[in-house]
């Protein structure tokens, strides 16, 4: 148990100095800097130093000792600003997931109906050539590719991250009637511990890069007062928006790999016949009806 709680200790310990204390260390010195370099000229060093001087000496604390007591306060304020914004910024990466989700707010549904409507005409003109091009070939394949870049299936999501995802449940309804939905917590559970692994991995990659686009509205903030942390919001909505593509594309894939590899074992499991050991969409629809169970 000692073993445990050290290598679990351990493990947290570097998953808090990644995501929270580093990039949380950054932005605390980049608002710094822009309270000090920026329109305001603040000088903010300076003025904590006194604030924190006049306090020590109302504590009769030596003089001596006041120089050590400043600097151990404002390390330890420095740390809790910089855990504090990276909390900040994984509660950023809520909204941030569902908007890049197409799980727009209800105020917001005009505009995500627009865009919709926009990527859905893109996405017809294209699926236009890919019919009117139906020999295969180099050109065939690359109309298909051009197509697909904008979305595998007809848009129905103001985002491509949205499609993209929304399109593995609909892939896998069509190919086995299987509601995505309604049988991943039981297929998770007669998956091996690599597959889970992987998609675990998977899910990690998806999240990190949301974190980069939150930390990307958060130097928003100090960038209306200083240009630099503008261009760092910038590269880090450039970052997060290829990120964000490459790694909802990855996580769309390996799920529906899981459900392509493993679909007759959580049949085997419900007891649910499936010959020559494959799910059709009649065997799919009785395992979505039991696993819904009237709902």
């Amino acid at each position: 148990m000692t073993g445990f709680l050290a290598a679990f200790g351990g493990r947290l310990a570097e998953r808090w100095v990644a995501l929270l204390a580093v990039p949380g260390l950054l932005y605390t010195a980049t608002v710094a800097a822009a309270l000090t370099c920026g329109w305001w000229r603040v000088d903010l060093v300076g003025a904590v130093g006194r604030h924190l001087d006049a306090r020590l000496a109302d504590a009769a604390v030596a003089p001596s000792l006041r120089t050590a007591a400043s600097v151990a306060a404002l390390l330890a304020g420095v740390l809790l600003l910089a855990a504090g914004a990276g909390l900040l910024a994984r509660a950023v990466a809520v909204p941030v997931e569902l908007a890049c989700c197409g799980a727009w707010p209800r105020w917001a549904a005009p505009l995500a109906r627009r865009l919709t409507e926009r990527r859905g005409r893109r996405w017809g003109r294209a699926d236009a050539r890919v019919r009117e091009e139906s020999a295969p070939g180099p050109v065939h394949g690359e109309l298909v590719a051009a197509r697909n870049a904008i979305a595998l299936m007809a848009p129905a999501h103001p985002t491509w991250t949205g499609d993209r995802l929304a399109a593995a449940e609909t892939r896998v309804w069509h190919e086995y009637g299987l509601d995505l939905a309604s049988c991943w917590p039981r297929l998770w559970l007669v998956v091996p511990d690599t597959v889970q692994e992987a998609v675990r991995t998977a899910r990690d990659s998806f999240s990190s890069s949301l974190l980069t686009a939150s930390w990307a509205l958060l130097y928003l903030l100090p960038g209306l007062f200083w240009w630099p942390a503008a261009l760092a919001a910038a590269v880090l909505a450039l970052t997060a928006r290829h990120r964000t593509r490459a790694s909802a594309g990855a996580l769309a894939d390996l799920v529906e790999a899981v459900v392509d590899v493993h679909a007759p074992d959580l049949a085997a499991a419900l007891k649910v016949d499936t010959p020559h050991h494959r799910v059709t969409p009649d065997i799919g629809r009785v395992i979505t009806e039991r696993l819904r169970k009237g709902v």
